[in-house]
């Protein structure tokens, strides 16, 4: 998806959109790099940024010291070349067959290996005088990808004894760290150290190490409690400015939002008590109260189960979402607020006064995760940037009479 750093153009766009911070991102990433204590940094930006745009979030990470990058697909990795991001890229998502292999090379993209099958591709792709790096994922409990400790140990010899490839890195991914109990995640780290120990471990030349996500690298001392592990981390969401902990808000952690969703009212009326607002006329007002109506629906990411428990900033306060979702707005009860349309409502992030309101919050009342409401907003919806600060209206380029 396109982001751009101008006015959009309001006679094409509907009167949405999805604000990114590139000084969040950078504010965030210094935490990161704080808190890896002077290991490698791997910064996440599949899903195209986790929907901040991935290119403008490789750049802000980078220019704060941010290493490597991290997506899942030969497709996000060669988007990010076009773009003239030069770092190493770890493509976690593996090889899948000889095509993509090639590319993968063509591009610089550092694969993962998942199996022995993973392994041929990537030598056939590799050459003695120009070697492929790659590195191994150690399935150590999270039972989704990567290979189980036995293969991961014959994967870790046949790498290093293919003259067409160079061994970057071993790593694991941790199923619990958000979890206050660290004993699993302890148990995951034991076992990525036994698998290294019988191959004869990293070495001080060796490749890197790496198991730590957002929630284990705020959290790192209390899992690696046997000793150092890693020489690399490898956090996502935190560079989002999202709290990975269920316990913790994104504030305490000193964490900056890096979206800000927000729209403009299309509509007001007055509804009178007994009356039904949406699909289904599934709510009706219990007083005589004004709804607002927000250009924003189901097609550009809003959950359908944030009727009647979500809410958005309108007005100066949170405002409740009353009647079903549809697919393209969303209906706000305002009360006898004055609110007129062309008025600003922040569904998360910053208002223009500088409030915050977390994705994490919005999240939970639709019963879902921050990870799934940002990657969810809608390719529709246009990307804009907003450097310094949340916007104002007047950033949106429409004038009194739009």
């Amino acid at each position: 998806m396109s982001l751009s750093s101008g006015p959009l153009d309001p006679c094409e766009q509907r009167p949405v959109r999805a604000w990114v911070d590139p000084d969040a991102l950078r504010h965030n990433a210094r935490i990161a790099l704080a808190a890896a204590e002077g290991r490698a940094v791997i910064g996440v930006v599949k899903a195209d940024g986790y929907g901040h745009g991935a290119a403008v979030v490789a750049r802000a990470l980078l220019a704060e010291g941010v290493s490597r990058l991290a997506v899942v697909s030969v497709a996000e990795g060669a988007g990010l070349r076009r773009d003239g991001i030069v770092a190493p890229i770890l493509l976690l998502g593996g090889l899948e067959h000889a095509a993509g292999a090639a590319r993968a090379s063509k591009w610089g993209l550092t694969p993962v290996l998942q199996d022995m099958r993973g392994l041929d591709l990537a030598a056939a792709v590799g050459r003695s005088d120009a070697k492929l790096a790659v590195e191994v994922e150690v399935d150590t409990g999270m039972r989704r990808m990567g290979a189980e400790p036995g293969l991961a140990q014959a994967l870790i010899v046949a790498v290093r004894a293919a003259p067409e490839l160079s061994l970057a890195g071993v790593f694991t991914h941790l199923a619990c760290a958000d979890e206050p109990d660290p004993a699993a995640s302890r148990a995951q780290c034991a076992a990525l150290r036994d698998v290294l120990d019988r191959v004869g471990g990293a070495g001080e030349s060796g490749p890197d190490v790496h198991v730590a996500n957002s929630a284990g690298l705020l959290r790192r001392d209390e899992i690696e409690a046997a000793g150092p592990l890693t020489a690399a981390v490898r956090p996502g969401l935190m560079l989002y400015g999202v709290s990975p902990f269920s316990d913790q808000s994104a504030r305490s952690l000193g964490l900056e939002p890096a979206m800000t969703l927000a729209a403009r009212v299309v509509a007001t009326r007055r509804v009178e008590a007994g009356q039904a607002v949406g699909y289904g006329a599934d709510w009706k007002a219990t007083l005589a109260t004004t709804i607002a109506t927000l250009p924003l629906g189901y097609a550009d990411g809003i959950p359908r189960a944030v009727q009647g428990c979500g809410q958005v900033h309108l007005a100066g306060a949170m405002r409740p979402v009353v009647g079903r979702v549809s697919m393209d707005s969303i209906c706000v009860d305002v009360g006898d607020a004055p609110v007129e349309v062309g008025d600003l409502a922040t569904v998360f992030g910053r208002t223009p006064e500088g409030e915050r309101i977390p994705v994490e919050d919005f999240a939970r009342s639709a019963g879902t995760i921050g990870y799934e409401v940002l990657v969810g907003v809608g390719a529709r919806v246009p990307r804009a940037l907003s450097t310094g600060g949340p916007p104002g209206v007047e950033a949106w380029g429409l004038g009194e009479d739009d």
